[in-house]
């Protein structure tokens, strides 16, 4: 068993060689946005290896996914699973959460001036 640590939230959990990382997610109540149940169809759920080792990319994954994307450790949750070694995701925000920080903090500014 190797422990999966999800950024940007820091929370870790044992998962067993084998496990998909949205699985593993899940357990750990970290939410990877998915829409295809899996299916590596919607490409939503596309993580980040930080750290660590995953298994290598499936067949499916290969066809989906630019080689640039793999070769700089991006990764679609559903098809990713674990392996007894440690490792650390990061899951991307979505645009609309990044876009609402961003003007919460122009906010914030804004009020402090």
């Amino acid at each position: 068993m190797g422990r999966v640590t999800f950024l940007p939230s820091g929370k870790s959990i044992k998962s067993r060689s084998g496990q998909t990382m949205v699985s593993a997610a899940a357990a750990a109540r970290v939410v990877i946005p998915q829409r295809c149940g899996g299916h590596a169809s919607c490409l939503m759920c596309r993580i980040v290896l930080e750290s660590g080792e995953l298994s290598p990319p499936s067949q499916l994954e290969r066809r989906k996914m630019p080689e640039k994307d793999l070769a700089q450790g991006i990764r679609l949750g559903c098809q990713a699973k674990a392996t007894d070694k440690d490792c650390t995701i990061r899951i991307p925000e979505g645009r609309l959460k990044s876009v609402v920080q961003a003007a919460l903090e122009r906010q914030r500014e804004e009020n402090e001036d």
